[in-house]
Protein backbone atom coordinates (compact mmCIF):
# COMPACT_ATOMS: atom_id res chain seq x y z
CA UNK A 1 0.00 0.00 0.00
CA UNK A 2 1.15 3.30 -1.00
CA UNK A 3 0.68 6.50 0.92
CA UNK A 4 -1.95 9.35 0.61
CA UNK A 5 -3.04 13.03 0.90
CA UNK A 6 -5.96 15.32 0.98
CA UNK A 7 -8.93 14.85 -0.08
CA UNK A 8 -12.12 16.22 1.89
CA UNK A 9 -15.83 15.28 1.78
CA UNK A 10 -18.70 17.32 2.64
CA UNK A 11 -22.07 17.13 3.25
CA UNK A 12 -24.71 14.37 3.45
CA UNK A 13 -25.19 12.83 0.78
CA UNK A 14 -21.30 12.49 0.70
CA UNK A 15 -19.90 15.00 -2.11
CA UNK A 16 -16.29 14.12 -3.43
CA UNK A 17 -14.51 17.28 -3.57
CA UNK A 18 -10.18 17.51 -3.74
CA UNK A 19 -8.72 19.80 -1.35
CA UNK A 20 -5.16 20.56 -1.17
CA UNK A 21 -4.70 22.85 2.02
CA UNK A 22 -2.10 22.44 4.80
CA UNK A 23 -3.13 21.01 7.63
CA UNK A 24 -0.93 20.51 11.09
CA UNK A 25 0.06 17.16 10.71
CA UNK A 26 0.06 17.47 6.79
CA UNK A 27 -2.40 16.15 4.85
CA UNK A 28 -5.78 15.07 6.05
CA UNK A 29 -8.81 12.85 4.66
CA UNK A 30 -12.28 14.60 5.70
CA UNK A 31 -10.64 15.44 9.23
CA UNK A 32 -8.44 12.51 9.25
CA UNK A 33 -5.14 13.26 9.98
CA UNK A 34 -2.12 10.72 9.52
CA UNK A 35 0.05 11.12 13.69
CA UNK A 36 -2.91 12.95 14.83
CA UNK A 37 -6.23 10.74 14.63
CA UNK A 38 -7.15 7.62 16.94
CA UNK A 39 -9.39 5.05 16.04
CA UNK A 40 -12.04 6.10 18.05
CA UNK A 41 -12.52 9.57 15.97
CA UNK A 42 -12.78 7.30 12.81
CA UNK A 43 -14.97 4.53 14.21
CA UNK A 44 -17.66 7.22 15.61
CA UNK A 45 -17.22 8.52 11.97
CA UNK A 46 -17.46 5.34 10.33
CA UNK A 47 -18.15 2.37 12.68
CA UNK A 48 -16.34 0.04 14.18
CA UNK A 49 -13.09 -2.68 12.37
CA UNK A 50 -12.89 -6.13 13.58
CA UNK A 51 -9.48 -5.50 12.40
CA UNK A 52 -7.24 -4.18 15.19
CA UNK A 53 -4.81 -2.48 12.59
CA UNK A 54 -6.50 -1.64 9.54
CA UNK A 55 -10.11 -0.64 8.68
CA UNK A 56 -11.95 -0.28 5.49
CA UNK A 57 -14.93 1.01 4.84
CA UNK A 58 -17.35 1.47 1.42
CA UNK A 59 -18.44 4.98 1.03
CA UNK A 60 -21.18 6.59 -1.56
CA UNK A 61 -17.97 8.18 -3.48
CA UNK A 62 -15.48 5.50 -2.80
CA UNK A 63 -13.66 3.09 -0.40
CA UNK A 64 -11.83 4.32 2.52
CA UNK A 65 -8.89 2.78 3.79
CA UNK A 66 -7.20 3.21 7.26
CA UNK A 67 -4.30 2.05 9.02
CA UNK A 68 -3.24 2.20 12.55
CA UNK A 69 -0.17 1.92 14.54
CA UNK A 70 0.26 -1.41 16.53
CA UNK A 71 2.14 1.50 18.81
CA UNK A 72 5.45 2.60 19.41
CA UNK A 73 8.63 1.05 18.38
CA UNK A 74 9.57 -2.45 19.74
CA UNK A 75 13.07 -4.09 19.20
CA UNK A 76 10.59 -7.52 18.13
CA UNK A 77 8.95 -5.10 15.09
CA UNK A 78 10.47 -3.39 11.94
CA UNK A 79 8.93 0.07 10.47
CA UNK A 80 5.77 1.60 11.81
CA UNK A 81 5.92 5.16 13.60
CA UNK A 82 6.74 5.97 17.05
CA UNK A 83 3.26 6.51 18.29
CA UNK A 84 0.12 5.28 20.47
CA UNK A 85 -1.64 2.30 19.40
CA UNK A 86 -4.60 3.15 17.24
CA UNK A 87 -2.87 6.11 15.86
CA UNK A 88 -3.79 6.68 12.02
CA UNK A 89 -0.70 6.13 10.26
CA UNK A 90 -1.55 6.02 6.62
CA UNK A 91 -5.12 6.47 4.89
CA UNK A 92 -6.62 5.88 1.59
CA UNK A 93 -8.89 6.80 -0.34
CA UNK A 94 -9.84 5.16 -3.71
CA UNK A 95 -12.38 6.98 -5.66
CA UNK A 96 -15.37 5.79 -8.06
CA UNK A 97 -15.38 8.68 -9.94
CA UNK A 98 -11.93 8.86 -11.16
CA UNK A 99 -11.05 12.53 -12.21
CA UNK A 100 -8.32 13.31 -14.40
CA UNK A 101 -5.16 13.98 -12.90
CA UNK A 102 -4.61 17.74 -14.63
CA UNK A 103 -8.11 18.53 -13.52
CA UNK A 104 -6.65 18.68 -9.91
CA UNK A 105 -4.32 21.36 -10.94
CA UNK A 106 -1.14 20.12 -9.06
CA UNK A 107 2.15 21.90 -9.02
CA UNK A 108 3.42 18.50 -10.42
CA UNK A 109 7.32 19.88 -9.70
CA UNK A 110 6.77 19.35 -6.40
CA UNK A 111 5.65 15.81 -6.82
CA UNK A 112 8.39 12.99 -7.60
CA UNK A 113 7.14 10.43 -10.37
CA UNK A 114 7.46 6.78 -10.29
CA UNK A 115 6.69 4.90 -12.89
CA UNK A 116 5.38 0.94 -12.76
CA UNK A 117 5.80 -0.43 -9.50
CA UNK A 118 3.85 -3.47 -8.85
CA UNK A 119 1.43 -3.26 -11.72
CA UNK A 120 2.35 -2.12 -15.41
CA UNK A 121 0.73 1.35 -16.06
CA UNK A 122 0.70 3.30 -12.74
CA UNK A 123 2.60 6.51 -12.49
CA UNK A 124 2.89 7.29 -8.55
CA UNK A 125 3.33 10.54 -8.04
CA UNK A 126 4.50 11.90 -4.59
CA UNK A 127 5.01 14.46 -2.03
CA UNK A 128 7.42 13.41 0.39
CA UNK A 129 7.21 16.85 2.21
CA UNK A 130 3.75 16.52 2.75
CA UNK A 131 2.98 12.95 2.59
CA UNK A 132 0.80 12.48 -0.37
CA UNK A 133 0.95 10.47 -3.48
CA UNK A 134 -1.46 9.93 -6.18
CA UNK A 135 -1.99 7.03 -7.92
CA UNK A 136 -3.03 7.29 -11.71
CA UNK A 137 -3.55 4.82 -14.55
CA UNK A 138 -4.51 6.47 -18.08
CA UNK A 139 -4.21 10.41 -16.85
CA UNK A 140 -6.99 9.44 -13.71
CA UNK A 141 -6.17 9.49 -10.28
CA UNK A 142 -7.19 5.41 -9.10
CA UNK A 143 -6.10 6.29 -4.95
CA UNK A 144 -4.72 8.93 -2.78
CA UNK A 145 -2.58 8.05 0.03
CA UNK A 146 -1.93 10.06 2.79
CA UNK A 147 0.74 9.34 5.65
CA UNK A 148 3.13 11.56 7.73
CA UNK A 149 5.10 14.68 5.49
CA UNK A 150 8.86 14.65 5.51
CA UNK A 151 8.99 16.30 8.96
CA UNK A 152 7.74 13.33 10.90
CA UNK A 153 9.92 11.05 9.71
CA UNK A 154 11.85 10.96 13.14
CA UNK A 155 9.17 9.78 14.56
CA UNK A 156 9.62 7.00 12.10
CA UNK A 157 10.59 3.32 14.03
CA UNK A 158 13.97 1.56 12.61
CA UNK A 159 13.80 -1.57 10.45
Amino acid sequence: MKYLRSICISGLPLTLMFCLGEVGFGQAWRAITPLKSVRTEVESSFGPSSDPYLASYSLKDGTLFVQYSSGPCRPETKGGWNVPEGTVVLVRFVPKSKKKLASLKLELSKFRRVVGGDVAGIVNYTNDENGVTYEVQRGRVDAIEYLPGKRYYSLKCAD
